[in-house]
This record gives structure tokens, C-alpha cells and sequence, in this order.
């Protein structure tokens, strides 16, 4: 079941990154609006973007895009596959890339190590896309090549990738060297759930990232609610996952079981459920249910 899952992710994945890149480059391809190279454009921060959060998918989807783009707007074919190389060279070496130096699955670009370490990559990988454009298409398209990929990769791609890490907590799939590493485990047995120990460890990290109380409490609040939520669902259930924080805090936790969803109302809440259920759906900038493979998970950011 979960490989079924992990196929249809980079399936959507593939799809999802070639028909943002076929919207954003063919109406501008097909009317000629602009005086670039047919590489260049604001589809260029995509292969950073996709590479990172998407992977090999997003890599092969932004080719994708590009050769449809390409074929649909009567592009010479050689400008199609320069233009698919530099977008797999692109995304494929922001995933390896980046994660070869964050192996615990993190991208948040919170610290300025970590805004610098995009930036090398965009640089790099910019001259790389300039590098294969020259080579098959002539000397003189290094720079403008080099400069959109750079520029947009910076404006649109460091932007796109701050959103999608560090507020939305955006989980991408990630090379065999690494492996996803939480700051606070959580595992809460239905015999002795033992919150003390969890709030505890939360607390300790708060103090460290000198993270106000308020929001520390909020997450505590939220985890209680959905535990009670999830065993009033599912009786003797239970529930594991793990707790990441910073500038935002995503929790994420499952229960097995039968599908279970706490953020919908159910015909026996009474009044302390109900606001159990506004509470969460207040404090959670973002909060995401599935159900697969027998697992309830959910996603909240606070």
C-alpha cells in the first residue's frame, strides 16, 4: 500500500510540475511577447523549486513541461532539448544538492548558512543550465540563459521555497542518504499517555529557539485535543509521529485504525467537542488530514 502511495505522489508530482510549466511558458512562448531566448523566462525558478520539494518527479515534470511547450509553440528541437536538459540538470541538482548538506530532511531556510547554501546552488546550477545551452545551441546564449535561471531562482525560487518549507512545512521526498529526523518524537500509549513528558521536551526547545510561551501552549493544546479527538474515535488507538519547530511548528501524528477523520464533526460531539473542534481549526494555520494503508495522518501547523 504505502509503495502504491509513494508511486501515485510522484505521479501527481511529474503532472502537477509539467502543467505549471506548460501555463507559465506557453502563453508567453506562443506570443512572443518577449525579446529571450526560448529557455529563458519565469518558468526558470521551477526546477529549483520542484527539484527540492518534489524531486526526481518535479525534475522530470519541469522537462516535461518544456517539451510540450516546446511542440505546441513550434520550437526548434534543439532548443526543446537544451531547454529539458537544463531543467533536469536544474532540478535534479537542487534535490541532490541541497539535501547532500540538510541529510535530516529539513528546508526551512531560516538561518542565513542555509539562504547562502540555496544561493551557491542556484548560482552553480545557473552555469551548468548556461553551460548546456551553449554547448548545443551556441556561445553567445551562455549569459542570458545563465542570468534567468539565476535571477528568477533567486527572486521567485528562494520565496516559492521559504513558503513551502518553513510556513506551509512542505515534507519532500528525499535521496537513500537521508532520513526525516524530528526534534520532538511523539508516541502516546492509550494505557498511560504521557503528556508531561512530551510538553516537557517541547518547552525545552522553545527555550533554546526562544519561542514564546503563548505558541508553545498552543501546540501542547492542539496535541492534547486531537489525541482525545483520535481515542474517542478510535478507543485504544495508538498515536505516533513527531513534532518539528522554528519560525513555524508542524506536528504531525497518525493512529491506525479504521478512516477517523478529527477535524469533521461528528452527530455525538456534545458542546466540549465542538470547541475542542474550533479550537484546533483556530490555532492551525494549516491542517491536512489523509488516510491510507489502514493510517489516519495528520498535519497541523501552528
Amino acid at each position: 500500500m504505502r509503495n502504491n502511495g509513494a508511486r501515485l505522489f510522484r505521479l501527481r508530482g511529474l503532472l502537477f510540475a509539467a502543467l505549471v510549466y506548460l501555463l507559465l511558458d506557453y502563453p508567453i512562448r506562443a506570443t512572443g511577447a518577449f525579446g529571450f531566448p526560448a529557455g529563458v523566462g519565469i518558468k526558470n525558478f521551477l526546477p529549483f523549486t520542484g527539484g527540492i520539494f518534489l524531486g526526481p518527479a518535479g525534475a522530470a515534470g519541469c522537462a516535461l513541461g518544456a517539451a510540450a511547450s516546446g511542440a505546441l509553440a513550434g520550437t526548434p528541437k534543439m532548443e526543446i532539448l537544451a531547454e529539458c536538459l537544463c531543467a533536469l540538470a536544474a532540478g535534479l541538482g537542487s534535490w541532490l544538492g541541497w539535501f547532500s548538506m540538510h541529510r535530516d530532511g529539513n528546508v526551512r531556510l531560516e538561518r542565513a548558512r542555509d539562504v547562502g547554501i540555496f544561493l551557491a546552488l542556484a548560482a552553480l546550477l545557473s552555469a551548468a543550465c548556461g553551460g548546456i545551452t551553449a554547448a548545443l545551441l551556441g556561445g553567445s546564449l551562455f549569459l542570458p540563459t545563465a542570468g534567468g535561471y539565476l535571477s528568477l531562482g533567486i527572486l521567485t525560487g528562494l520565496l516559492a521555497c521559504i513558503l513551502m518549507g518553513g510556513i506551509f512545512c512542505v515534507r519532500p521526498p528525499l535521496p537513500p542518504f537521508c532520513a526525516f529526523t524530528e526534534d520532538i518524537p511523539v508516541l502516546l500509549s492509550p494505557d498511560s499517555p504521557d503528556f508531561d513528558a512530551v510538553n516537557e521536551a517541547i518547552e525545552e526547545r522553545a527555550r533554546a529557539l526562544s519561542i514564546p510561551l503563548k505558541r508553545v501552549f498552543e501546540v501542547e493544546n492542539c496535541l492534547e485535543e486531537l489525541y482525545l479527538r483520535l481515542q474517542k474515535k478510535l478507543p485504544g488507538a495508538e498515536v505516533r509521529g513527531g513534532i518539528e519547530m522554528g519560525a513555524t511548528i508542524s506536528m504531525r501524528i497518525c493512529a491506525e485504525g479504521k478512516k477517523a477523520n478529527p477535524f469533521l464533526r461528528e452527530e455525538g460531539d456534545d458542546e466540549s467537542d465542538l470547541a475542542a473542534l474550533k479550537l484546533l481549526r483556530h490555532r492551525a494555520l494549516r491542517a491536512s488530514y489523509a488516510y491510507g494503508g489502514g493510517e489516519n495522518r495528520i498535519h497541523i501547523v501552528v
